[in-house]
């Protein structure tokens, strides 16, 4: 597939994703705008990180519709996405998704859960009582995201300030939650780097110049243990984590 970005509009009347082509430079140009089959809550941004996610193999992405409690799925073909599927989300106000291999986890804010589903010919099928709770009616997640073996999942609560981590089964059930609590204020974003380390990007309430990161250790049995304490960078707000092979990056 040729490389490309892909954004969603958050329509309250009816959400879309944008494409655009990127190439080698970095230089974006526009694809096309695809309906999700869904609606979004009309804000200006969803608050919150992985909302528009690609599988693995780059065929499949994966659309949360906040406004319509839905999970929408696109073919990633050479001439553009084609939507293939639309679900219920397994709970209200989704705003993430994560995906490894045939196996997808989708983060409800309404009600602080995350809920399962299988990926298989095209088709998103729920997995039977795979919802689970966060560690608070008061959660207030933003990001789900699994390790890069896809053993754990993992959930920043930014109403708690904690982390939340579940241990996937061999059925593809998540067993948890495990909660530590986050080094600073309202974990954000997040990114694993490819051994396996978390980074987290801390949004400290919005308050002015507070914003900061700290790093977490994922054992194999999904037990977060701090590594690096908030690390602050005179900004403000930061939301998100975007890893290269060497640094880190916050916005």
């Amino acid at each position: 597939m040729s490389p490309a970005v892909y954004v969603q509009t958050n329509d309250a009347t009816g959400n879309e994703v944008i494409a655009f082509s990127r190439t080698q430079d970095g230089a974006l140009a526009p694809l096309g705008r695809h309906s999700t089959g869904g609606r979004g809550t009309g804000s200006p941004h969803l608050a919150s990180a992985g909302s528009v996610v690609l599988s693995d193999d780059g065929r499949s992405l994966l659309v949360v519709n906040a406004g319509s409690d839905e999970l929408s799925l696109f073919a990633v073909q050479p001439d553009g996405l084609r939507l293939a599927d639309c679900a219920g989300s397994g709970g209200s106000k989704p705003t993430s998704v994560a995906v490894s291999g045939a196996l997808v986890y989708v983060l409800n804010n309404g009600t602080p859960s995350i809920s399962g589903f299988r990926l298989a010919d095209g088709k998103l099928t729920a997995i039977p009582e795979s919802t689970r709770k966060l560690s608070s009616a008061d959660a207030d997640p933003a990001q789900v995201s699994f390790t890069t073996d896809g053993t754990v999942l993992i959930v920043t609560e930014r109403g708690t300030d904690t982390i939340s981590s579940y241990l996937i089964d061999e059925r593809g059930y998540a067993q948890g939650p495990a909660t530590i609590k986050s080094s600073g204020q309202t974990p954000y974003g997040f990114g694993l780097t490819a051994a396996g380390s978390l980074i987290v990007s801390e949004a400290f309430g919005g308050a002015t110049g507070a914003a900061a990161a700290s790093s977490y250790a994922v054992s194999g049995a999904g037990e977060l243990t701090m590594v690096s304490g908030s690390v602050g960078d005179t900004r403000s707000e930061v939301c998100w984590v975007a890893l290269s092979k060497m640094t880190a990056s916050r916005m």
